[in-house]
């Protein structure tokens, strides 16, 4: 019936027997689909907020564990290095063990290190422990949107994946909501045998934890992705999972379900070409090789560059934002620039500082990060609208050049509400990942296109790990220096694409657009 993956002629026309994709569409679209996009949006939200809890903590932390801003600025990239060194062990293991098996594993044990970190005595203990649970959250990180995307048919799978993708703009609101809700308590518990007082800022890293634990509770109960289990040759549970859809979906018994058989994947000849540590590297070099080699090597440059420009604003300011908006809504006199602001800041005493660090987190400033983060979702969703009508390449080139001017003149503005109104425009830059990773789909062939993507996609992660770390340390020897110079950079992005093939057009033929594309804003 089934002969290296395709079907006899006999059976051909036989509705008992499909193909996975075949088998995926008739199991319709429904409420399993919209409640497995929510668990895997909950997920996504869970790395957002743990990617990027460290900018609420640091300002609240910076006392108890003696911080400087460039030792601020470490800690805070944490995330991002550690998802530079693991993405590919858990894109690996994922592949091997499963998806469900490597989120499950990588968030309880990331939970756990999360907790340990939130006792951490001094800063050397409290960093390693969150590189630890970094490299677990990063398990999920690079998980999700592949679980997300098996489980629905090819008809609706960019949609969910898109409306998943939604959550990290969820998460940039949820985050400051809750450090608004812990950080401005007033509690100090003493922990002898540690030596530690348990402040706010302890309890907000475990509450960023929640959408992990929620998260694991219900992939408990939650099924393996049926592609993997097709790709493993476990047909019979990948078709029970299939009936679980079919029944859910259309509230129908799952007996009544018409595939009976699965089409096996043949994938044996192409994993004997690719067999051990030897095989895999060699693959990768394939695979890699040629995006280094004319005629691809200008899109390849020109990607990772852009790439990494907008994560390293982006992500980069985004860790500095509860710092510079906290200044901000604590100044007292006459107003000034931003960098005025912070530079007196910096200027006080110890004992300021260290009232600051107990009690001073402002309420503005969370209201201020709400804000923005309303903001920042309201440009995907614009961004979204206007595609189609008007094309990548202009939306791109118009976005970033403008948003590079306003992080310049938020530099000079006087008025408080004026200059935040400019950050806020500037970090709308990052609006522009998705449309990147849309471009990258275009110009390189379906060959090469998933390295394409990865690749530019490790250099934005390495530009966020290098952003956070370069503000931190003009915001202390020359702050306008970092307004300047990542203002620039995003400029000099605008004008890159401006090389950028028209609406339409391209050095690759017109393909379907995959799913790839609506991987957005990580920022992680």
């Amino acid at each position: 019936m089934v002969v290296n993956g395709k079907l006899d002629k006999n059976v051909k026309n036989d509705s008992s027997i499909a193909t996975l994709d075949e088998a995926m569409l008739l199991t319709g679209f429904g409420i399993y689909n919209i409640l497995h996009m929510l668990l895997s949006g909950l997920i996504l939200m869970g790395v957002i907020m743990q990617s990027l809890v460290m900018g609420y903590v640091m300002p609240a932390a910076q006392c108890d564990l003696d911080l400087t801003l460039p030792q601020r600025g470490w800690l805070s990239a944490i995330p991002f290095l550690a998802i530079i060194l693991t993405s590919y062990f858990w894109g690996w293991l994922a592949d091997t063990r499963g998806r469900r098996f490597v989120m499950l594993f990588s968030m309880m044990i990331s939970v756990g290190f999360s907790v340990l970190a939130s006792l951490a005595p001094d800063m050397i203990s409290f960093g390693v422990l969150a590189f630890c649970s970094a490299v677990f959250m990063s398990g999920s990180s690079a998980v999700v949107y592949t679980y997300l995307g098996e489980f629905t048919n090819l008809r609706h799978r960019d949609k969910m994946v898109a409306f998943g993708s939604s959550f990290v703009g969820i998460g940039t609101v949820v985050l400051p909501a809750v450090s608004w809700l812990i950080l401005p308590l007033e509690f100090s518990l003493p922990v002898p045998f540690l030596g530690i007082d348990y402040r706010p800022w302890r309890l907000l890293i475990v509450a960023c934890t929640l959408p992990f634990v929620l998260g694991t509770l219900f992939l408990i109960i939650a099924p393996e992705s049926p592609k993997f289990l097709s790709a493993s040759g476990k047909s019979e549970e990948c078709l029970a999972v299939l009936r679980k859809i079919y029944a859910v979906n259309g509230r129908l018994s799952e007996e009544t379900y018409p595939v009976k058989t699965l089409v096996s994947e043949a994938t044996s000849s192409k994993s004997k070409d690719t067999k051990g540590l030897a095989g895999i590297l060699t693959s990768m070099r394939e695979q890699t090789a040629p995006l280094f080699r004319s005629p691809l090597l200008p899109w390849t440059c020109l990607t990772c560059f852009v790439q990494f420009g907008i994560f390293a604003t982006t992500n980069g300011f985004y860790i500095w934002i509860p710092t510079i908006l906290n200044s901000l809504a604590n100044h007292e006199g006459v107003e000034t620039r931003i960098c005025a602001v912070l530079d007196a800041s910096q200027a006080k005493p110890a004992n300021g500082t260290q009232i600051k660090c107990d009690d001073t987190m402002n309420t503005a400033t969370f209201e201020m990060s709400i804000y923005i983060g309303l903001v920042f979702c309201s440009m995907y969703i614009i961004v979204g609208f206007l595609v189609d009508f008007i094309g990548k390449k202009l939306i791109l080139v118009v976005l970033l050049a403008s948003t590079g001017l306003c992080g310049i003149a938020a530099h000079h503005a006087v008025s408080q509400m004026l200059a935040v109104g400019l950050f806020a425009i500037f970090q709308m830059c990052g609006a522009c990942i998705g449309l990147m990773n849309a471009v990258t789909v275009e110009l390189f062939p379906t060959k090469y296109r998933a390295m394409a993507v990865c690749l530019s996609m490790m250099m934005g992660r390495v530009g966020s790990m290098a952003g956070s770390n370069l503000i931190g340390l003009f915001l202390t020897i020359n702050c306008g220096a970092s307004f300047y110079l990542f203002g620039s950079i995003i400029i000099v992005c605008a004008l890159c694409c401006l090389t950028l093939p028209g609406k339409n057009s391209g050095p690759i033929e017109k393909h379907k657009t995959e799913a790839t594309q609506y991987q957005t804003h990580e920022p992680a």
